[in-house]
């Protein structure tokens, strides 16, 4: 089949192409991007199956380019700027449609295309990298631990976000956490939809592990999961990390909201990183990523949560682009499909997606531990 990669020169879209070259499946893959050099580049290391085409999504059409492709791929951000259109020529196309989108506002906006999608018969999957996609594919999981959810949170820990260098500066990454952080976001907080400030502390009685102190960060997640399991009295995705460094980045949040300093250069301060106090407590690790559910079985409080014990090769590109990939086979294999606008709750089935990320998955120690550990507490064990 004939795989288009739009954005494909970018640390996530090498990922994707790196990955999906390998898969029988894939016998073409066009990679789209406007850096001519890295895309020629990528394109040498994949072999004969790749070629790439100069795009600027800001002044080319995308639809002169779709003619006979079977799959898009789209790693193309920011996608508050570019999700809707690239997922609009993709329906006019026809093609199968998947992409890495981790803001909260296009999501909200792409999901109004279901109807559209479903019309066309195209199955688009929306939000499948690391944090949305496989935690929301996780929090599946840790529901099933459960007769009745009341509270659902996704989480990731500070230290698995680092990328490989791209050449921008400041990165798509930081910026995409200012944006995330700054403003408003929309959450569930008690049992209804609201827009709420980022960066609020919460601590979680994880299972088997203790309390861990998180703050609250914008993403499709808590968007996504209340249209899976409705009634939710609390739904938000949140960040694990230490205290001080957190407390860092609300003062230049802060910053950023009163006007005081621009998104661009708070991303800049970001990337050269904060000093780390010398009396700094110890922070206790959450798992890299994870889900976390409480509520109701047989009648007692319960918590369950569901975490990876292993993480990718490539850092953040290797956890978003990676699960990405694959979940692109199953499309392709039509081992998950739609039609419409659909999330990875609503067609990635749990077992399935660790059984593909179990042979990328290697670090610390590839098969040392299980991919994932499911633990719970409270209620009757089963």
């Amino acid at each position: 089949m004939r795989v288009m990669i739009v954005g494909g020169a970018g640390a996530m879209g090498q990922t994707v192409a790196s990955t999906a070259a390998g898969f029988d499946e894939v016998t073409e893959l066009v990679i789209l991007d406007r850096d001519e050099d890295r895309a020629q580049a990528l394109v040498n290391s994949l072999g004969s199956k790749a070629h790439c085409v100069r795009f600027d999504a800001t002044d080319d059409d995308l639809t002169a380019h779709l003619g006979g492709v079977d799959a898009v791929v789209s790693t193309l951000g920011p996608f508050t700027i570019f999700g809707r259109p690239v997922l609009e020529a993709v329906l006019e196309a026809g093609c199968t449609y998947l992409d890495i989108n981790d803001d909260w506002e296009p999501t909200v906006d792409v999901l109004k295309l279901d109807e559209a999608a479903r019309k066309a018969g195209v199955t688009a999957v929306i939000g499948m990298g690391a944090s949305p996609g496989v935690s929301n594919v996780l929090a599946t999981r840790a529901v099933t631990e459960l007769d009745e959810v009341h509270d659902l949170v996704t989480g990731w820990a500070l230290a698995g976000t680092t990328s490989p260098p791209s050449g921008a500066t400041p990165s798509a990454a930081a910026m995409h956490l200012v944006h995330q952080c700054t403003g408003t976001i929309q959450a569930v907080e008690n049992g209804r939809s609201a827009q709420v400030r980022p960066l609020q502390l919460l601590r979680l009685d994880y299972p088997n592990l203790g309390p861990i102190d998180v703050r609250t960060v914008g993403h499709p997640e808590a968007i996504t999961l209340p249209r899976r399991f409705p009634g939710l009295r609390r739904c938000v995705n949140v960040m694990a990390g230490p205290g001080w460094w957190f407390d860092r980045l609300a003062t230049l949040m802060d910053q950023v909201d009163t006007g005081a300093l621009s998104m661009h250069d708070a991303a800049c301060t970001i990337e050269r990183g904060f000093a780390k106090p010398v009396d700094s407590p110890r922070t206790l690790h959450a798992p890299g990523l994870w889900a976390w559910a409480r509520g109701l079985r047989e009648g007692q409080q319960r918590t369950a949560a569901v975490g990876l014990n292993r993480w990718p090769p490539g850092e953040m590109a290797g956890a978003t682009g990676i699960p990405a990939a694959v979940v692109l086979q199953m499309l392709l294999r039509r081992e998950v499909s739609g039609p419409g606008v659909v999330t990875p709750e609503d067609v990635v089935p749990f077992d399935l997606l660790m059984e593909r990320l179990d042979p990328y998955y290697q670090f610390p120690v590839a098969g040392s531990v299980p991919l994932f550990t499911v633990v719970a507490q409270g209620g009757h064990s089963h």
